[in-house]
């Protein structure tokens, strides 16, 4: 059965791609360094490393389901490389790492919007 409409649809305006969902209020990330990451847990949890072990910063992220955050890797307070990783559910367990020199390093978790969601602080000596 196909009925017919009398009259002309109103036009609609062209609509943009939604932005990427946004990191909500409450989103926060629970961040620590370490010497590796077993059972989706930190080991080796440090805030002092030697030269030439691999740190590795883990992050327990709530509450920015769907988005990506950022884990920024500073020296000295200027950014020296970052990691972009997906958040896939309310509660989700992610990592980066990095061989470093000698200096002051901090890890900043950034959600989608910008909004620095947790950190770390550590020294490699």
């Amino acid at each position: 059965l196909v009925t017919a409409v009398a009259g002309v649809a109103a036009a609609q305006p062209a609509s943009k791609p939604a932005p990427p969902p946004a990191a909500t209020a409450a989103a926060a990330a629970e961040v620590k360094a370490g010497t590796g990451v077993e059972n989706k847990e930190s080991v080796g949890t440090a805030s002092e490393f030697t030269v030439g072990t691999k740190v590795w910063v883990w992050s327990r992220v709530t509450g920015a389901t769907g988005t990506t955050v950022k884990h920024v890797w500073k020296k000295d307070g200027a950014e020296i490389w970052h990691a972009n990783l997906a958040i896939k559910s309310n509660r989700w367990t992610t990592a980066s790492r990095r061989q470093l020199k000698a200096g002051s390093y901090a890890v900043d978790v950034v959600g989608a919007d910008g909004t620095v969601l947790g950190s770390v602080a550590f020294t490699v000596k």
